[in-house]
């Protein structure tokens, strides 16, 4: 996997933290005046989105709130191998599109349906009452963890992609609704998938998602502790992976 860093500032909220900051060689790319971005992602946005994100599939990513989690399925457009998707999320994400575009709600949808090397899903700590909305036939590619106490079983290198709403609110703050797992639960869980697939044997990581920033200008919440909750998860996150890229 490569040691690499990048920080997507989309929505602004990045420049109210300083997990990323002083880190050798971390790329921040300042994402903010693209249009066509919130939420949904046109065909210029997607250009210049895939242009930005060029060549970085390896690594670990940070890409600003849940709005923008579509950007886990522009990174797997460069994977040029078969692989194993570890998602945890709230949300299924895989709504069926209005239009012919990219969205937050519909990405793994649209890496089921397009990407031809993504061989199995798995997410952890959907909401029940969301996956059962979920077209039968598109539930029948993915496997659901109710929880994250078991290590889903892959047989290809593996991207993970983590949405922090899947962490209760009284954790942690971000600008969806939220489910029940902990950020020592969430934390754990990635740790261990990575102590396994980079170990001897494994089939190693492709590359790692966080999401689930709090916004800019939140009004649900006491931003100030929203962000600094946020930045915490953050940095103790890219702390262990730098750590095991030294090891």
């Amino acid at each position: 996997m490569k040691n690499s860093i990048s920080v997507l500032n989309l929505s602004g909220i990045y420049e109210r933290e300083a997990f990323y900051r002083d880190v050798e060689g971390l790329n921040f790319v300042d994402l903010r005046d693209v249009p066509g971005t919130n939420c949904m992602c046109d065909d210029a946005a997607k250009e210049t989105l895939a242009a930005a994100i060029s060549g970085g599939k390896g690594g670990l990513h940070f890409i600003d709130n849940g709005n923008y989690h579509y950007l886990s399925a522009l990174y797997l457009e460069f994977v040029r191998e078969p692989f194993s998707l570890v998602v945890l999320d709230h949300h299924p994400d895989m709504q069926a599109p209005m239009f012919d575009i990219l969205s937050c709600g519909g990405w793994i949808l649209h890496v089921i349906e397009n990407n031809p090397y993504v061989r199995d899903i798995h997410v952890i700590g959907a909401d029940p009452v969301l996956i059962s909305q979920v077209d039968e036939k598109t539930r029948k590619r993915v496997k659901f963890y109710e929880n994250a106490e078991v290590l889903p079983a892959t047989e290809y290198p593996v991207y993970i992609s983590v949405d922090k709403d899947v962490i209760r609110r009284d954790e942690l703050v971000t600008n969806w609704d939220q489910g029940e797992l902990t950020v020592s639960e969430v934390i754990g869980f990635v740790k261990a998938l990575f102590r396994r697939e980079e170990s001897e044997g494994g089939k190693g990581i492709i590359g790692i998602d966080i999401c689930g920033e709090c916004a800019p200008e939140q009004e649900d919440c006491d931003l100030d502790a929203a962000i600094a909750g946020n930045q915490r998860f953050n940095e103790e996150v890219m702390q262990y992976f730098v750590q095991a890229q030294t090891e």
